[in-house]
């Protein structure tokens, strides 16, 4: 390790030590309230505890919960004082021991326990020591696992819930309970050997769970919690180095070794680690290992001809722990940026070769991973003595150098065909083709000259004059070397030819302006439709997205390919979490597909209409064939044949997310989508597309729905319907033979113009640097000053700013009033508010995060504010400026003035809601009932425009019910199943303090699934208010859907067949759709006569029946679902005086009233 980076690593080392030194300041602070010390041992199947509690406790014994259930108590006996370290004043020490054999056998003798915790769910098997404490009620701790106090459901509240009754008034302050606080978490904690007792059914094994508190795992061993930090990471003269902080939960390090493995070959190389246990930090952190380690490879005693240079390594520590007969391997990941950005890549010359290092990073985890080459010497002094003088004279003169490639190993998509393009027709320029010596592919290059093989001096000598590197993926696939060194020489400009359509599944992260593992200077599109989101997702300028088609359309549409009339091609897409035996063998992908290929229904379709079926795994899956080969299909092996060939023979195809399904919509031939495992396979960012509206092809979630979509393409003679031959051809430019043409003048014109400060606010670094600021105290200063100065600066009378849920939501009547404008086509600038991926079609129209400093800028300048909640109190809209509050529902419960006495909010709460009011110019009503209640609760006296709701407008649109539908496919919902939406409002009563507030679901889910059986779907729905934490329990998975997270509530109404409410506003719009709607009005005396109250009678006024228990609820809701509530008439009346102008229109009133005359 040279100088530099010896005093970094330390630099970083100390850092790590000082943050460490401040977390352990706070988790004792946190954690060390009235629990002083714990030393816990086993010896002998007995576990032995001393702990140290503050005297003022009144202390009964040691309970051991099962869920929330007393299994067993232990007798605390005092114990005498230790020396220096032991109970000092005010304190008391105690010991207890607990027989771990004769605590199994009480364990399995009661096979009712429900082994979950009273504060979530944890693993099956688990007991909670804690610490049984007498006291008044009000001095409950929180963290208390259960308190002595039965509900009426006969079970104990956790401490949370329990002090929530206290301030509620529900239970007496002064009131004597017993509690049990969880042991644990204490200021200093020494752990011996928790060696656990017995085994299978009757192994009990102590450990300290992840909150730091002690536990007991019975029937099943704790599973070990290890992490491993990266503070350093050096490679100079290939010797690998890696040093950080470990942190290993309640395991102790036997020993450890270091092992690269290669990703595709499985090959291993080890070498020696350390790790060097922290005792005084492991105690005052709860007894949770922390450890210092290290981990060391030579690759000079490393046989070089034993290694693979065309496989990538991954990083990863075995760890044998104490007490387990099993090691843990644990990868290296979570590489901090000031590591990655540090670590350079370290070289060894032995002979005439040069074995380089070249450390790298997965965009997801951040897992550190190696790439081993070894090349001569000769080409690596090129490289080293090549200067940039140098390389523009050896270029005087000479034909632009082009080089064009795929993967290392591919000769097959868009870079053979663009090769061949321009080495037929354009003499002019010197394009070589690089690609490995050995792939097999080399043949489809045959005829065409100027092949270059990976790593030659040849590739070295033309990528250092290069002025052009076209590829279909990263551009390091096109370079001789990963090293940083040779990217700081190579000068060519960078071209992205993709290797298919981009949007089914969101890819910013891969390909991504800001991704810090993919670089382009121009990025080849096939329509204006995916330059839309190319430029609005991944952050490119629209100067650096071109729309040329792929080059492989040439040869897709040639017609040179003879159809085979009565062809299915089945082509799924790869899973990237099925890259092993083991976990492709129990997958539900293999389950599926398998039986898709073995269904009744597909035999029928080639026994009766001849249906001819070929199975292709997608080439990352080919490993898998062998798991189909008894399949009655024809299985297509990797080589065997040109997956274009196939597609242009074939008459419909059946894939699920994959790219070739755009490429077979191109020949106008009918493509069908099976995605039954969507919600895995996008993740939570989801998809650049509206799926369902947008693929060339129906998508079906399940089987059988696309027999039904397949069945009915063969009946119609396997011709595509109009509708989807449309949305084809929204993704492709032209269906000609020009496409290589078009990307060939795109190259040639080619110029990159940015300047360093755009490279610059580009990276990592910059977002860091952002991330930093945002975190600094004086941020919020700094930015209400900006917004002030802005003030003072024209305002841009053409620009827009609309905000759903606090930038949590595209939705509610902004998003209508938005669409709106779009639709009528104003061309002025549009500005969202919205803090994740969002993706629009207008090309005015950007996205800007709440509270980022692009956002108090768009707030100084613009004239038009559209919010449906609120702008931060502090901000000031332009004199001359419209804000426009929409507000998000028709008021049931009292609001601000009108609430005797406000709960849940902190003191300042009032003013704050009023200054933001003042900045109203307009404020949007859907009824003069409505008007009344704002004017009254906010003090509102400015116009009013009562025109109805925006948001309402879907609900009695012609396309309600196929948006309906739409809707519940994406939510895996069959046909013909019941869906009930159950949409509470928030308690003011159960305030985090922090600007959220819990809920407790007051009714059983599991009674729910039982009554209503699996024809019937919940979806939950909570107050955007409420915190996140909502348990479904497994059981009731896939019958029960959290859709808090879904982003528009109107389509949850279209998509339901019943409302369950209580006291939300959620009822004044679902009446539109005529539907039934049960008020679950459980607390309806302590949220009428001490929390809000409301502004209707809500006993006689509400548009459904009013239930108070579970039972009644139930009974209401069969009624509901058997069609026994109807009450019309009531309805419409209802209807008449809450809503008499949500017609369908409210957003084109809207519009013309404030948008097209101010």
């Amino acid at each position: 390790m040279n100088h530099l980076q010896e005093r970094l690593a330390r630099s970083i080392q100390d850092l790590q030590t000082s943050r460490s030194r401040r977390e352990l300041v706070r988790r004792q602070a946190v954690g060390a309230r009235g629990f002083e010390e714990l030393h816990a041992e086993v010896t002998g199947g007995v576990l032995a505890l001393r702990m140290v509690l503050d005297a003022r406790y009144d202390v009964i014994d040691l309970s051991l919960l099962a869920s929330r259930e007393v299994l067993w108590s232990v007798q605390l006996l005092p114990a005498p004082r230790l020396g220096a370290g032991g109970a000092a004043g005010g304190a008391v020490a105690y010991v207890a021991e607990i027989d771990l054999c004769a605590l199994a056998g009480v364990w399995n003798a009661r096979p009712d326990v429900v082994d979950v915790a009273g504060d979530g769910a944890v693993a099956a098997g688990t007991l909670r020591l804690t610490v049984r404490i007498r006291s008044r009620a009000d001095q409950v701790q929180k963290r208390a696992l259960a308190v002595e106090f039965q509900t009426e459901d006969g079970t104990y509240p956790n401490g949370r819930q329990f002090m929530a009754m206290v301030n509620g008034g529900v239970v007496d302050a002064d009131a004597e309970v017993l509690s049990h606080v969880p042991l644990g978490r204490c200021g200093l904690t020494v752990l011996g050997r928790l060696d656990g007792v017995g085994g299978g059914a009757a192994l009990v094994a102590p450990y300290v769970n992840r909150n730091g508190y002690l536990a007991l795992a019975v029937g099943r061993e704790a599973r070990p919690t290890i992490s491993l930090g990266v503070d350093s990471i050096d490679t100079t003269n290939a010797v690998l180095c890696l040093r950080g902080r470990a942190y290993t939960g309640f395991d102790k390090v036997a020993s450890s070794r270091f092992q690269l493995i290669g990703r595709r070959s499985g090959n291993v190389l080890e070498g020696p680690s350390s790790f060097g246990a922290l005792r005084d930090a492991t105690a005052r952190n709860f007894g949770r290992g922390r450890y210092l380690w290290e981990a060391v490879l030579d690759f000079a005693t490393v046989d070089w001809d034993q290694l693979d240079t065309e496989d990538n390594y991954d990083l990863w520590v075995e760890l044998l722990l104490e007490g387990r007969e099993e090691p843990v391997s644990i990868r290296v990941a979570k590489t901090p940026y000031v590591v990655r950005a540090t670590t350079r890549a370290g070289h060894l010359i032995r002979g005439g070769e040069v074995l380089v290092l070249n450390p790298y990073y997965t965009f997801k985890r951040k897992a550190t991973s190696l790439l081993i080459e070894r090349f001569s010497l000769k080409s690596f002094t090129m490289m080293r003595e090549s200067g940039r003088v140098g390389r523009a004279l050896a270029k005087r003169g000479n034909k632009p150098i082009w080089i064009i490639g795929e993967l290392p190993y591919k000769a097959q998509d868009n870079g053979l065909y663009f090769f061949r393009y321009v080495r037929e027709h354009h003499p002019e320029i010197d394009a070589y083709y690089v690609i490995n010596q050995g792939s097999p592919e080399l043949d489809n290059l045959r005829g065409l000259g100027h092949v270059v093989f990976h790593h030659s001096e040849e590739h070295f000598r033309l990528a250092l004059l290069a002025d052009r590197f076209i590829g279909t993926h990263h551009p390091d696939y096109l370079y001789p070397t990963r090293m940083p060194e040779f990217r700081s020489k190579a000068t060519g400009y960078r071209v992205f030819l993709q290797h298919g359509v981009m949007g089914t599944k969101w890819m910013v992260p891969n390909y991504g302006k800001r991704s810090t593992s993919f670089e382009t200077d121009l990025f080849c599109v096939s329509s204006e439709r995916e330059k839309e989101y190319i430029v609005g997702d991944f952050g490119y300028s629209p100067r650096e997205v071109v729309v040329t088609g792929l080059p492989r359309f040439d040869s897709l549409l040639a017609g040179d390919v003879d159809l085979k009339p009565r062809q299915l091609l089945v082509i799924p897409t790869w899973r990237d979490w099925l890259q092993t035996d083991a976990a492709f063998g129990e997958s539900e992908y293999l389950r599926l597909w398998s039986d898709f290929l073995n269904h009744p229904r597909l035999l029928r379709l080639a026994e009766t209409e001849n249906v001819e079926v070929v199975f292709c795994l997608h080439p990352n899956m080919q490993g898998f064939t062998s798991y189909f080969e008894h399949a009655p299909a024809r299985i297509v092996r990797q080589g065997e044949t040109d997956v274009q060939f196939l597609m242009k023979q074939s008459a419909a195809m059946v894939t699920d997310y994959s790219s070739v399904g755009f490429d077979f919509s191109f020949l106008g031939r009918p493509v069908h989508y099976l995605q039954f495992d969507r919600g895995r396979f996008l993740g939570k960012a989801g998809s650049h597309l509206d799926l369902d509206s947008e693929l060339p092809g129906p998508v079906a979630l399940d089987l059988a729905a696309l027999f039904d979509q397949l069945e009915a393409t063969v009946r119609r003679g396997f011709a595509m319907e109009p509708e989807y031959r449309e949305r084809s051809d929204r993704f492709i430019v032209a269906k000609d033979l020009n496409h290589s043409k078009r990307v060939f003048e795109a190259v040639a014109a080619l110029q990159v113009t940015a300047s360093p400060v755009e490279k610059i606010a580009k990276t990592e670094f910059a977002e860091r640097l952002l991330g930093r600021l945002r975190r600094s105290k004086r941020y919020f200063s700094v930015m209400k000053a900006m917004q002030r100065g802005l003030q003072k600066l024209p305002m841009d009378s053409r620009l827009m700013v609309f905000e759903s849920g606090l930038g949590k939501q595209y939705a509610d009547s902004p998003r209508y009033i938005y669409e709106e404008l779009v639709r009528r086509g104003d061309a002025r600038k549009k500005v969202w508010i919205y803090d994740g991926p969002r993706h629009f079609a207008d090309p005015n129209t950007t996205v800007v995060k709440r509270l980022s400093p692009q956002y108090f800028w768009v707030m100084g300048r613009a004239k038009y504010w559209v919010s449906n909640q609120s702008f931060p109190y502090y901000m000031t809209r332009r004199k001359r400026g419209v804000y426009l509050q929409t507000w998000h529902g028709t008021p049931l419960k009292r609001m601000l003035h009108d609430i005797g006495e406000i709960q849940g909010r902190d003191p300042g709460y009032v003013e704050r809601v009023e200054r933001a009011t003042a900045q109203w110019t307009h404020l949007l009503s859907p009824s003069p009932y409505a008007t009344a209640a704002m004017r009254s609760s906010y003090g509102y006296t400015g116009p009013v425009l009562e025109l109805g709701y925006p948001r309402n407008d879907p609900l009695v649109a012609d396309s309600a019910g196929e948006k309906a539908s739409q809707v519940r496919r994406g939510l895996g919902i069959a046909p013909g199943q019941r869906v009930v939406l159950y949409a509470p409002t928030f308690r003011d009563n159960a305030s985090n303090g922090r600007g959220r507030f819990g809920f407790e679901m007051p009714f059983d889910l599991a009674g729910f699934t039982q009554r209503f059986g699996d024809d019937t779907v919940l979806l939950l729905r909570m107050h955007v208010l409420v915190q996140a934490g909502l348990e479904i329990p497994p059981e009731c998975r896939g019958k029960v859907i959290d859709v808090s997270g879904y982003p528009e509530i109107q389509e949850l109404y279209l998509a339901s067949d019943v409302l369950i409410t209580d006291y939300s506003s959620v009822f004044f719009d679902y009446a539109l759709l005529r539907r039934p709607i049960v008020f679950y009005a459980y607390d309806l005396e302590v949220y009428r006569d001490e929390l809000r109250g409301f502004y209707l009678d809500y006993a006689q006024e509400m548009p459904g029946p009013i239930v108070e228990s579970e039972d009644a609820l139930f009974a209401a809701l069969q009624g509901a679902l058997d069609g026994d509530l109807q009450d019309g008439g009531r309805r419409e009346e209802f209807l008449a005086r809450f809503a008499p102008r949500d017609d369908g229109s409210a957003s084109a009133r809207v519009v013309e009233a404030l948008f097209e005359s101010s």
